[in-house]
């Protein structure tokens, strides 16, 4: 985009509201952790109550992956993704700027001996993220026990980019863009965490279809590709919220030592079996609203969702 662009009046108008809604947030991160917390929960129930496109997506998509559940069970599980969500927004100011010990302090992690056992083969790790709706206070609460890069995209907000990346780099090494491979494969080469987030529908480039809770999805190959450049073994790391809101729970989960082979579907299925694991979990605390079958084979972009 070019500066002119970025400096549209339409544009203005966006970041000067999206500066004033952090301003607010801002204030909100004053609370005691629990009041804000509470108040995260009640805004993402309103979102739930508002008719839009995202909550006709999230029903689309838990009843594909949810086929056993009863129509209530999974509009119940509708509503509290949103919820979560909403709860997610203000887990992103806390990691923003709130105090680090006082969340960690709130954090148990458990499978850290695999991370431990994976950083003693020297080969740098890669770190499978998700979409879960801790997403964004998930650096804060994996920096407790370990330090990593991030591959990351910005955002076309720029007020909104720049706080994010200030934020984040907080409890990371640093950020790498999403569009470079060899940066990435260098930094595992050198021993490093890398964190990649591997559950978004980026079409049929690059991707491959895998089963994700039985149905197809296109999934990206770039873990099994850095996989092979590096050597690096893979881990998940599952975030959630305790069930009494109470502070959080960080779960590393490890991959095969196989990984990755020469077959690309069977890669990607070994991906998204270890994120269906890290959902099952909490499976309301997901991303359920993300269109992540938009890509189908032999279907229009995005048909499973009219």
């Amino acid at each position: 985009m070019s500066t002119k662009s970025k400096n549209s009046p339409g544009n203005l108008l966006v970041e000067g509201a999206t500066a004033l809604i952090l301003g607010i947030l801002w204030v909100i991160n004053m609370l005691p952790y629990r009041a804000k917390l509470s108040l995260g929960l009640g805004m993402g129930g309103l979102l739930y109550r508002i008719p839009s496109s995202r909550v006709s997506v999230a029903r689309t998509n838990v009843r594909l992956c949810f086929p056993d559940l009863s129509e209530a069970e999974r509009e119940r599980m509708v509503r509290d993704s949103f919820r979560h969500f909403g709860a997610g927004l203000i887990e992103s100011v806390i990691s923003w700027w709130d105090d680090t010990a006082g969340i960690h302090a709130m954090t148990e992690t458990l499978g850290l001996d695999h991370m431990e056992a994976a950083q003693a083969k020297g080969r740098g790790v890669i770190l499978i993220g998700a979409h879960f709706s801790t997403l964004d206070i998930s650096a804060m609460l994996a920096a407790k026990h370990i330090r990593y890069y991030a591959i990351f995209r910005e955002q076309n907000n720029r007020v909104l980019n720049r706080v994010m990346i200030r934020g984040r780099d907080r409890h990371m090494i640093g950020g790498i863009p999403h569009t470079s491979l060899v940066g990435a494969a260098r930094r595992v080469k050198q021993g490093h965490v890398l964190w990649y987030s591997a559950d978004q529908d980026m079409g049929e480039e690059h991707s491959v279809y895998a089963p994700f809770f039985g149905h197809p999805a296109a999934t990206i190959d770039g873990v099994s590709r850095l996989a092979r450049l590096t050597g690096a073994p893979i881990l998940l790391i599952a975030t959630r919220r305790r069930e009494d809101n109470s502070g959080y729970i960080v779960e590393y989960l490890p991959g095969p030592e196989s990984f990755p082979t020469q077959d690309e579907v069977e890669n990607a299925t070994v991906v998204n079996s270890l994120i269906e694991t890290g959902v099952r979990r909490a499976p309301a605390q997901y991303y359920w609203f993300h269109r992540r079958f938009k890509t189908q084979p032999g279907m229009e972009k995005g048909a499973l969702y009219r």
